[in-house]
């Protein structure tokens, strides 16, 4: 038995066959054509085209697919029109005197590699978009069908390939694959996203696999850690297949819990909302159940498109999240840009410890004409919705005053121009800094609200890089300086009057979530699929269970100990 490690990018567990598939990537041959036809080339690949994006239209509006298959569709179609590829494309045809098949593999995988070679991981993993936009095109541009129809399993397998495409996995076979491992790909990509909305267990970057998993060989995939097992010993696929009946299991009792509100036995209401960073995932966090929305990513809004977004772009996007929220309360983030996001397209490259550096907040006020554009849309649209406005990374009471400041200016202009806001709209800090934490008693006078961001929270304060493999293991949330410092911000945010909610990943852990519960936070923000997992905690515990287990948490001096009880206290109180 051997365990490989990936990244987990679709739920589940799926346990089958190995079947692999190996794509033929050959560049097709150099075929010069003479002048007479290179209209009828030029033709050829506009018809292909087209063809392709009546594809994409059809499958963006197809019943039965989550909002963010559609939108992944609908976003390919688009860029199909880009009169740059294109114009490249044909200038190949014309000026190169190339077949349009030979045309559309030079200039898509010179576009392919461009994106491969990027530093930022999230811009890095669109490469495979450009991939699947390739062979949709060269498939309709095929002359004939020689190539015959894909081999399939004659049972229910496990598919393993060296990468996948968003529309490879949205046509994947549900009877033949009951899901899929890759070499390639991260949790940010396009077919990470198609994988989560269509429940596909799914193992994502697990390197390079040679003839470590021979075809047929039995395998585990392990959605949620993120592991591929091998061979399995009988006692694991036994755990394994238990594992998977409590899974579906509780996969019942949570689309129940969905429409159900999350209040403790003894009558605490809790808010569950969710995280999001498109506009389509509302429609996902709703449907689980959210609440509202707590933290819309908005540096994602930069991602989809080859300029930066203008008030419109932005203003557009708000509106479209408000739409599928019907009320419900949106929390926006300015942008927060950094070192592990978007750093090289943002021009933030090139400094000696870039996550000390100028990012977040900071580099909002490195370029105030991006943060006043943002602001402007993001207070036009708060008067067609419950909008709160979240300022990143915030590590003082000058800083958030510094926001403020600029807030205020941006509202004056709109009042001179007579455009309508809402004057009254909240705006936090995230607490995701330990300056922030240790100060919140000071920063509580400056604000509306309080975001605890556990990621960044715990990284700063443990000093642990968790992109860095080498010490990823003292990423601990559950370490007792962390949990400390949850304590004073919850704290002085009932002595002052501010409401304290999570939108840290932390809160999606139903060990973390009854820890959190115990401390009094009574708003969680989380991914859309963990929003049920959340509610279930809350209906399944008191305050005054939650608060004992707490306190027995106070005594304990290793995140190690901590974990230990966690999960204990998780079984006894929550059981599977």
């Amino acid at each position: 038995m051997r365990t490989l490690q990936g990244i987990p990018v679709g739920p589940g567990v799926a346990i089958g066959p190995a079947f692999w598939l190996r794509p033929a990537e050959g560049m097709p041959p150099q075929r010069t054509i003479r002048k007479a036809e290179v209209d009828d080339e030029a033709a050829r690949f506009r018809a292909a085209l087209e063809t392709s994006r009546d594809e994409l239209d059809r499958l963006s509006k197809a019943s039965g697919f989550s909002g963010a298959v559609g939108s992944i569709a609908a976003g390919h179609r688009e860029f199909l029109r880009d009169p740059t590829l294109l114009r490249e494309v044909e200038d190949t045809i014309r000026n190169g005197r190339s077949a349009a098949d030979y045309a559309v593999a030079v200039v898509f995988r010179r576009w392919i590699e461009k994106f491969r070679s990027l530093e930022d991981d999230f811009f890095r993993q669109r490469y495979v978009d450009l991939v699947d936009l390739e062979r949709r095109v060269m498939r309709h541009l095929a002359r004939d069908d020689r190539a015959g129809p894909k081999p399939s399993p004659d049972r229910p397998a496990v598919l393993l390939v060296p990468d996948l495409t968003p529309g490879e996995a949205i046509d994947l076979d549900r009877r033949s694959y009951v899901g899929f491992a890759t070499e390639l790909g991260g949790a940010t990509s396009h077919t990470a996203i198609v994988a989560r909305s269509l429940n596909i267990p799914a193992v994502c970057g697990l390197g390079p696999l040679g003839d470590s998993v021979p075809q047929g060989a039995m395998v585990i995939v392990d959605g949620e850690t993120g592991r591929l097992i091998v061979d399995p010993d009988s006692r694991t696929l036994e755990d394994f297949r238990r594992r998977q009946d409590m899974i579906r299991r509780r996969f019942r009792v949570l689309k129940r819990l969905a429409e159900l509100p999350a209040e403790t036995p003894d009558g605490w209401p809790v808010a569950v909302h969710g995280n999001i960073e498109f506009p389509f995932e509302v429609e996902d966090a709703v449907q689980n159940g959210a609440d509202g929305i707590g933290l819309y990513r908005t540096e994602f809004l930069y991602a989809q498109r080859n300029a930066l977004p203008d008030e419109e772009a932005h203003l557009q996007a708000y509106r479209e999240a408000l739409e599928h929220l019907k009320g419900r309360p949106l929390t926006i983030r300015t942008f927060d840009f950094g070192a592990d996001k978007f750093a090289a397209e943002m021009g933030l490259a090139g400094e000696p410890n870039p996550f000390l550096g100028c990012r977040s907040i900071r580099y909002s006020f490195a370029r105030p004409e991006l943060f006043r554009t943002q602001l402007r849309a993001i207070l036009r649209a708060s008067t067609q919705g419950r909008i709160s406005l979240m300022f990143p990374m915030i590590s003082s009471v000058t800083e958030m005053r510094r926001a403020k400041t600029i807030l205020e200016q941006v509202r004056e202009e709109l009042r001179r121009d007579r455009v309508p806001f809402d004057a009254a709209m909240p705006a936090g800090a995230m607490v995701e800094i330990p300056s922030a934490a240790i100060a919140c008693d000071l920063l509580a006078k400056e604000v509306d609200f309080f975001s605890l961001g556990t990621n960044d929270l715990t990284q700063y304060t443990l000093a642990v890089d968790r992109t860095n493999d080498r010490v990823a293991s003292l990423f601990r949330p559950s370490n007792p300086a962390i949990l400390r410092l949850l304590r004073t911000v919850v704290r002085e945010g009932e002595r002052h009057a501010v409401p304290v909610s999570m939108c840290g990943e932390m809160a999606a852990e139903r060990a973390y979530t009854l820890l959190l519960l115990g401390l009094g936070i009574r708003s969680f923000s989380v991914a859309p699929s963990a929003v049920p997992e959340v509610k279930r905690v809350v209906r399944s515990v008191t305050r005054r269970q939650a608060g004992e287990v707490v306190q027995g948490v106070w005594s304990l001096a290793a995140p190690e100990e901590v974990d230990a009880y966690l999960h204990d206290a998780a079984d006894r109180l929550l059981g599977d």
